[in-house]
């Protein structure tokens, strides 16, 4: 059994870190991921190391059924969202001179919606909102850093905010309200202090475009009461969501479906004259988000079950004894957890890291909203900035940019480095 284990890991591990480099080596990482996942679980039960593997398999995909469904939901409001033209007015609103201002100003933008949606999905809005504005590259690119730094720091502090601390909050580990209390002030913290160190790369002006088109998606022409009124429902309805699971107790993803069905219906009553009855045909946004859906569902599958795989024959309980017998700290977990961070995706890191350790209400370190589960979160978040390119926001920043890795570990490492440790200092003082 322990060879069996060995080429589990093996195979993970390799897999993960093609993943990391799949922009420059241009591998799909959802295919890897679903390959290895099944590959591993395939390798596990043929060597006899379950006697009902699909009553185990299902398992694992039950519960990550619950966050696919969830990400699949709020992406699709998000696409509903900017395709009928919510968030023309912010490319209008940040136009403006002052290159320092503009930091600040889009940080803490890209920091609050991020706090409602996937970093992917803020990520991607605000480089394209970005972008339309400024026209210098390289004042582009540290900009395109900030917005990384704080979509990541937006989506750390919430159960919502992120894949990972949505796992986290599905699984029980943590409750919604607990979770943003304790790692509200290390993130804002963090992004502060890297703002501070990232303005003496700015110099002047923003160098603006010319001239800005207005966006008013592909066949909807809302006025702007009607493109607030979509927002606020968007919004509301994002912050209603641990609410409506506290009050039901159902699970978080139909609150997150019955939010994008009443988007959808209030889309269909503002533009029934614009659409008539082909207003389900002609939507772009319905490609869009079936494509980044499928890509999400495979994706987390495949973490999902190569993770099952691991806890099953049991390499993670061989780690968890290794750690309470070596460590027994859970800031230098969260260390550890960081530093893994930085060249594997945060999402299988964080789903192994929960699987590590069981919840124990008789700690204050591992019980609900225990320091534990925090600084998983929080340490992996602020590793998977190290270097870009391990997370999904971080290779869609190099996509749309094409920043250097080696421009980046000069100018951007140390400064998050130092926004990570001011962070854990203000979770240490507050915890």
């Amino acid at each position: 059994m322990l060879f069996i284990t060995l080429v589990i890991v093996a195979t993970l591990l390799a897999c993960y870190l093609l993943m990391t480099w799949s922009p420059v080596i241009h591998l799909n990482r959802a295919a890897l991921a679903m390959f290895s996942g099944v590959f591993v679980w395939a390798v596990f039960t043929l060597h006899g190391g379950v006697a009902e593997p699909g009553s185990l398999i299902s398992t694992y995909i039950d519960r990550a059924c619950q966050v696919i469904l969830f990400l699949i939901a709020t992406n699709t409001i998000i696409e509903i969202l900017h395709n009928n033209g919510v968030f023309d007015s912010l490319q209008w609103w940040l136009r403006m001179r002052s290159s320092k201002r503009f930091l600040w100003i889009l940080s803490l933008l890209t920091f609050i919606i991020s706090a409602n949606v996937d970093n992917l999905t803020t990520v991607v809005l605000m480089m394209s909102i970005m972008s339309r504005i400024v026209a210098n590259h390289r004042q582009r690119i540290v900009y395109a850093c900030a917005i990384l730094l704080a979509a990541t720091l937006g989506g750390a502090f919430t159960v919502i905010g992120d894949m990972t601390s949505l796992m986290l909050w599905v699984g029980d580990t943590v409750t919604a309200t607990g979770y943003a209390k304790g790692l509200f002030l290390p993130c804002i913290a963090s992004l502060a202090v890297f703002n501070l160190s990232l303005t003496p790369l700015l110099h002047g002006n923003v160098e603006v475009h010319s001239a800005l088109h207005r966006y008013r998606g592909d066949d909807s022409l809302l006025h702007p009461w009607q493109k607030t009124t979509m927002l606020a429902i968007g919004i509301i309805g994002l912050w209603f969501i641990p609410s409506f699971r506290l009050i039901t107790h159902f699970p978080a993803f139909l609150g997150a479906l019955c939010l994008l069905a009443l988007v959808w219906l209030v889309e269909g009553i503002f533009t029934f004259k614009v659409n008539g009855n082909r207003l389900f045909v002609d939507r772009k946004y319905l490609s869009n988000t079936e494509f980044i859906g499928m890509q999400i569902i495979l994706y987390y599958l495949g973490i999902s079950l190569g993770v099952g795989a691991l806890t099953e024959c049991g390499a993670l309980q061989a780690a968890h004894a290794f750690l309470t017998q070596h460590l027994q700290n859970v800031y230098a977990y969260g260390l550890v957890v960081g530093a893994l961070s930085s060249v594997i995706d945060n999402v299988p890191v964080v789903m192994m890291g929960m699987n590590i350790f069981p919840i124990d209400p008789a700690t204050t370190q591992f019980c609900q909203d225990g320091t534990y589960w925090q600084l998983l979160s929080y340490c992996s978040a602020m590793g998977g900035c190290l270097l870009y390119i391990s997370t999904l926001a971080g290779q869609a920043l190099l996509s749309v940019e094409k920043i250097r890795l080696t421009w980046y570990l000069r100018h951007i490492l140390w400064r998050v480095l130092i926004a990570w440790g001011i962070g854990l200092l203000i979770f240490r003082l507050t915890h």
